[in-house]
């Protein structure tokens, strides 16, 4: 059986290993008169996507939009939900989030 420290240990080897894989958010807004979402990643790359195609429900408030996770998350605290970075990226990359 694994120690804590063993398990701290390899929980932190993985984190390494997707922060240098992944993308990372370092900072979000949310346009609302565009209604988009823009997100600047670790090297200078920026999204931009539309809010319809979040998952959220149609007009949902998405202000006050922050990065949490160490850049792998952003959290919408008027509607409580929150939405992982890579996998928006991935969906941005492979167009399933094109307007």
């Amino acid at each position: 059986m694994e120690t804590i420290d063993e398990v701290i240990a390899r929980a932190m080897e993985r984190g390494a290993k997707a922060a240098a894989q992944e993308p990372i958010a370092i900072s979000v807004r949310f346009d609302a008169a565009c209604r988009r979402l823009f997100i600047e990643l670790v090297g200078g790359a920026e999204l931009s996507i539309p809010a319809d195609q979040l998952g959220f429900p149609q007009g949902a408030d998405l202000s006050g939009v922050r990065v949490e996770g160490g850049g792998f998350d952003l959290y919408f605290p008027a509607i409580d939900e929150g939405a992982f970075v890579p996998d928006l990226a991935r969906a941005a990359i492979e167009h399933r989030l094109a307007a």
